[in-house]
Parts: structure tokens; C-alpha cells; sequence
């Protein structure tokens, strides 16, 4: 085997490249960058801790397929790399996974790539890093191999693990041959002092034993072994991960075992500690009725957390680890909503995305909840990678909801019955005695009267409608104009015009048509009443880009005497009101519509007097959650 330092290699062209884990697909996409170079390797020779008849050299290169390789395969892995230590390595990996490039070089891997076309300046990376790693491991580190004449040399840069070689002699006994502790460590759980002894002799009593025991499992198995055990280090016990990797000479007898363990205490007692917190939030999510998801947007991956599917009744693999087989329990009522609301937010025209649609049970019902999250993680160009939130479920409130709507209902329609008895009756008076100046005032009072009652019904009943927006794509200049016509009778009632102006005539909003009119004609009512005679009410529409998004402006201009001061800051307030006869649940109402589509309200006075309603609706780039798309070539 060779040992000379890896040479840089001109157009990043090893002379073989030695490729593990790779489908069909892969093996094309890697004899088209190096023609005639490709050396296959096989299971069984990952298993054996081998690179087949052929070995490598200084100026060939190891390639692996990353999603076969988990912690099942790591000594395999690890026993392979030790036969050659100066071989780069590199690992393919899938191109939503490029936030994995730090763990694969923790475990030793040289560099990384997630497209054929990236992989030869990956692999001039690559050459570069070894070269350093093992100079560094030269300089740093003292020799492994002992009287063995430099063979374990440079074996890998020791800065977090004990790497030892333990020789076995002719009738089977272990002994020390190098120990090269870690920078920092001291003397610790191994000691260069320990080379030419026996482990049971210069170990604690327990840890000869133990470690003398997985270097017969290793010598008798001959393959890789890796195991986690407790050893104790200056009165202390620690947890260890020790990776044993069997040497054979060319007669094919075990003759080194090459070891290396790593202190992984601080590890057990972060994850013990990470075990104890996950716990205690699961318990008060339990509590709460609360459940947790975290979308990878690079990965397209959503973790939901077990309260989830309990909710719906369902195991976790029913439902798929992405975003589409969640959407997909979502009623179909519900769904534009929810695609809309989280596009708002993670174009940033919605500061969180939240939500309130129904799931749908195994049993085939319908769950309703409560869903709010926010993007928590970005890349370096400002997009947004990750979001997580937490789910709630709100069925009994929405039936206690819908029970309430529902005596709301009666108590409207028990009410509108006697008050179109009543106008009836007034009809009636009018005609006969409607001349007579005793009685004019008297049902001028009555009439007054029942039309605020049946406006107050009206109101209560668009007040409570359910929060289920489901927005379809809406013409807006036939909305506009249809509110307009509706308050034409108030308009000629109150000698004042009414003009509509839109920028783009055709433009298309997702809008929830019917409560989009409530909205504007309230606004044209609220404006006409305090308009005076012969004055222009004014509607005017115009796309604005505003911290790079796009909104439409809507903005409501009476020539009336303006907002009081103390009517602008509780004028959204239910019931406030200072006209004669107004419920004070109009622009309660027009709030909650206009927030229910993603958009803002706000009320001012115009600095030439009147007042001025700007109502901002979004205007969104893409129909469907956004989505990225990765190629690998």
C-alpha cells in the first residue's frame, strides 16, 4: 500500500476512481466525467474491509453514493478508509442535502457533491484537504506505527480520538504496539506509555477485560467491529465509541488490530439531557392539545410530531414526511386558503403563516384546527429554508361557534319577523294617515326604529359568519362596480357622485367575491353618509411595490369633515359608533374580511380635509405553495 502524500491532480483527473453504493443511474453520470477510470466496487468488498484485486494509489480516489452509508455501515466504512489513508474520498449526495456536507466530513469524508457537474472542482477541494489533513496529522501526531517501520503513519488528523494499534502475536495475546492520544487529552483513557503492554496489565481492572474481549470478537469475526461502552478515567466513568479494524499481513493472518475511540460522554449527557427536554415538551403539548411540525424547505421533509397524528387517529407512516400528504388531509374547502396563507408569509407580505381549516380523521371526520408557524431559517440569499409551527385543535370551539351562529340565526330571524310585521303595519298607517301631521313624527320615529333593528340584525348575522375564506381568482373591476350600484339609492339620497377608478381594468385577485362586496360597499356607505351635497366620493385601485412585494391599494375619499381623533383609534372597536342609527359592526366586519385575505386596513383624514380608507390586499406572484426544484445534472 502506498503512503506517499496525494499529488494534485491536473484537470481533477485521478488515474482510477473507485466508486461503492452507486445505482445505474449514477454509474452513467460518473463514466461520462472520467471515461475508462471507474473501478466498481461491491458489498462484499465493503464488508471485508477491501478494495478487490485492484489497490489504490496516491492518485486515484474513493467515491460513495451518501443515502446507502448510515450509522449501520459505519464500521464497515471506516474499516474500508483505513486501507487506504491517503485516498481522497468524496460522497454524492442528494441535491436538497447540501446542509449534510458538515456531518459527512465529521465522519472523515474529504469533501462533498450533489451534481456530476460539480464533482471535479470537488474533487481538486478534496486532494487539497487530504494533503492537509495528513501533513497535519504528521505534524501533530506522534508515529502509530512503531517498530512497525511507519505503516499506520498519518493515519487520520488525531484531534478528537485515541488511534491505537494493538498487535497480536502467534498464539493469540494483545499488546500495545503505538497508542496516539488526542491533542489535549493527556493521559486520559490511554497513555503512549502503554506500547509493549498487555492491556489487562496496565488498564483499570474492569477495562483490560472489556477491551480484550471486542479484540478476540474482532480477530475472530475478521471484519470491522464497532461497539459503545463505559470505561473509567481518573475516578470517572466515561462512554467511549471504538471502531476496531482487523490488519492482516500477506500470508492473510490477523496480525494488528488498528482502533480508534472516542470520548463521547459530553455526547450521551446532551443527548440524555435533549431525551428529558423532548419529554417534558411532549407532556405539555399533551396537556395543551397542541401539536409540533417543522417543514425543510431545501429537503422538502416535514417532521410532525406524534400529537399530530394522534389527533387524526392515525400511525405516522399513513401520512407521508412532506408537505403534500398533509395538504392532502385538508378539506378541499379549506385548501386554497391554507396554500394562500402560507404563500403570503413566505413571500413576506404576512409576518406568520396562520390558518384555520378542517383534517380529516381515519374514522372519516372532520377535525378543525388552529395552525400558526413561522419561517425560522434562511440562506445566504435571503430565501427561506425552514418553517415550523404548532398545530391546535379548536373543534369544540368551532362548534360552540357553530352553535352560537345558530342562535344567532333564530334570534334573527324571531326578530325579523315581528320588524316586517311592523313595517308592514307602518306601510299601512302611512296610507291612511300618512297626511295627518299628528301622527307624522310618531312613525317617522317607529320606521326609524325597525330600520335600525333590521340593519342590527343584519350586521349581527355577517359579524358572526364563519372565519372559512376559501378565495377563488375574482375580477376586480365588476366587484367594485357592482358595490358601487348597490349604494347608487344613498348616492342620489345624499346628492353626491360616486367614481370608481382602477389602474388595470382586468386585473384578478384571489378574493372571496361576496364578502370582498361586503367590504367595499360598507366602505362606499360609511362615505356617502358623511358626504356633503353636490361631493365626490372616490375609489381609486393601483398596484404599489413595497419592501419587494406587490400589493393592490384601494383607497376610499369622501369630502366629509373627517375622522374625531378619538374616532380613529376605536373605530374597528364592535359597537362603536357616532352616527345616528349605525350599528358600530361595519367596520368591524370590513377588518376582519380584509385580514382574512392577508391584507391591512387603516383610516386617516385627508390633509385637505374628508377622510381617507386605504385598504392593502396582496397580490400574489405564484398560485401553490412554493416549491424548489433541484437537477442533478
Amino acid at each position: 500500500m502506498s503512503h506517499a502524500l496525494p499529488t494534485p491532480l491536473p484537470d481533477a483527473q485521478p488515474e482510477r476512481v473507485f466508486a461503492l453504493g452507486f445505482s445505474g443511474t449514477g454509474m452513467r453520470g460518473l463514466s461520462r466525467v472520467f471515461p475508462g477510470r471507474v473501478v466498481v466496487l461491491t458489498e462484499a468488498d465493503l464488508e471485508a474491509g477491501r478494495f478487490g484485486a485492484e489497490k489504490p494509489g496516491a492518485r486515484d480516489a474513493l467515491l460513495l453514493e451518501g443515502h446507502r452509508f448510515g450509522e449501520s455501515t459505519e464500521p464497515q466504512l471506516r474499516g474500508l478508509l483505513a486501507q487506504a489513508p491517503v485516498l481522497p474520498t468524496l460522497v454524492r449526495l442528494p441535491p436538497g442535502a447540501r446542509a449534510d456536507r458538515q456531518h459527512w466530513l465529521r465522519r472523515g469524508i474529504d469533501e462533498c457533491f450533489w451534481t456530476f457537474r460539480e464533482l471535479p472542482q470537488a474533487l481538486e477541494q478534496a486532494v487539497a484537504r487530504k494533503v492537509g489533513h495528513l501533513e497535519e496529522g504528521r505534524g501533530l501526531s506522534t508515529t502509530v506505527s512503531g517498530a512497525g517501520g511507519g505503516k499506520f503513519e498519518g493515519l487520520f488528523p488525531n484531534l478528537y480520538d485515541w488511534i491505537y494499534v494493538i498487535n497480536v502475536s502467534e498464539d493469540g495475546a494483545f499488546t500495545f504496539e503505538t497508542v496516539n492520544p488526542p491533542l489535549g487529552a493527556g493521559a486520559g483513557f490511554l497513555n503512549p506509555d502503554f506500547a509493549g503492554k498487555r492491556p489487562v496489565d496496565c488498564l483499570p481492572k474492569a477495562s483490560g477485560p472489556l477491551l480484550c474481549a471486542h479484540f478476540a470478537a474482532a480477530l475472530t469475526e475478521g471484519r470491522p467491529l464497532q461497539f459503545e461502552e463505559e470505561h473509567r478515567v481518573e475516578g470517572q466513568l466515561h462512554s467511549f465509541r471504538t471502531i476496531l479494524t482487523p490488519i492482516r499481513n500477506k500470508w492473510g493472518r490477523i496480525h494488528r488490530i488498528a482502533a480508534i475511540s472516542r470520548d463521547i460522554t459530553a455526547l450521551k449527557v446532551a443527548q440524555a439531557a435533549l431525551r428529558a427536554s423532548e419529554e417534558r415538551l411532549n407532556l405539555a403539548l399533551e396537556g395543551t392539545q397542541q401539536s409540533l411540525w417543522d417543514w425543510d424547505l431545501t429537503s422538502g421533509a416535514v417532521f410532525r410530531s406524534p400529537r399530530w397524528h394522534a389527533m387524526l387517529d392515525r400511525h405516522p407512516e399513513e401520512v407521508g414526511p412532506s408537505l403534500e400528504a398533509g395538504l392532502d388531509q385538508i378539506h378541499l374547502d379549506d385548501r386554497a386558503q391554507v396554500e394562500g396563507a402560507m404563500n403570503a408569509h413566505l413571500e413576506g407580505r404576512q409576518g406568520r403563516f396562520q390558518a384555520e381549516y378542517r383534517l380529516q380523521t381515519r374514522a372519516g371526520e372532520w377535525l378543525w384546527v388552529f395552525d400558526a408557524g413561522k419561517v425560522v431559517a434562511w440562506d445566504a440569499e435571503g430565501h427561506p429554508t425552514r418553517v415550523a409551527g404548532m398545530c391546535t385543535d379548536i373543534t369544540e370551539r368551532r362548534r360552540a361557534e357553530e352553535s352560537l351562529r345558530a342562535l344567532v340565526g333564530g334570534v334573527v330571524h324571531e326578530i325579523r319577523n315581528p320588524v316586517y310585521g311592523i313595517s308592514i303595519n307602518l306601510d299601512a298607517l302611512e296610507a291612511t294617515f300618512g297626511e295627518d301631521l299628528r301622527y307624522r313624527p310618531f312613525v317617522a320615529a317607529l320606521r326609524e326604529s325597525a330600520d335600525r333593528i333590521a340593519s342590527l340584525m343584519n350586521d349581527l348575522k355577517d359579524y358572526g359568519e364563519p372565519r372559512t375564506l376559501n378565495p377563488e381568482p375574482c375580477r376586480v373591476m365588476p366587484l367594485l362596480e357592482e358595490s358601487a350600484r348597490a349604494c347608487q339609492g344613498l348616492a342620489v339620497e345624499r346628492r353626491a357622485a360616486l367614481r370608481v377608478e382602477l389602474d388595470e381594468p382586468e386585473v384578478v385577485l384571489p378574493l372571496n367575491a361576496r364578502r370582498m362586496h361586503q367590504v367595499f360597499r360598507n366602505l362606499f356607505e360609511n362615505a356617502l353618509q358623511h358626504s356633503p351635497a353636490d361631493g365626490e366620493v372616490r375609489i381609486r385601485g393601483c398596484r404599489s411595490r413595497v419592501e419587494g412585494h406587490d400589493w393592490w391599494v384601494f383607497t376610499v375619499e369622501d369630502q366629509g369633515p373627517g375622522f374625531a381623533a378619538d374616532t380613529l383609534s376605536r373605530a374597528f372597536e364592535p359597537f362603536f359608533t357616532r352616527r345616528k342609527g349605525g350599528t358600530g359592526l361595519g367596520l368591524s366586519i370590513v377588518k376582519r374580511v380584509v385580514e382574512e385575505h392577508g391584507g391591512a386596513i387603516e383610516l386617516a383624514n385627508r390633509s385637505g380635509g374628508g377622510a381617507l380608507i386605504t385598504v392593502k390586499l396582496p397580490a400574489p406572484r405564484r398560485w401553490g405553495v412554493l416549491a424548489r426544484e433541484d437537477s442533478d445534472d
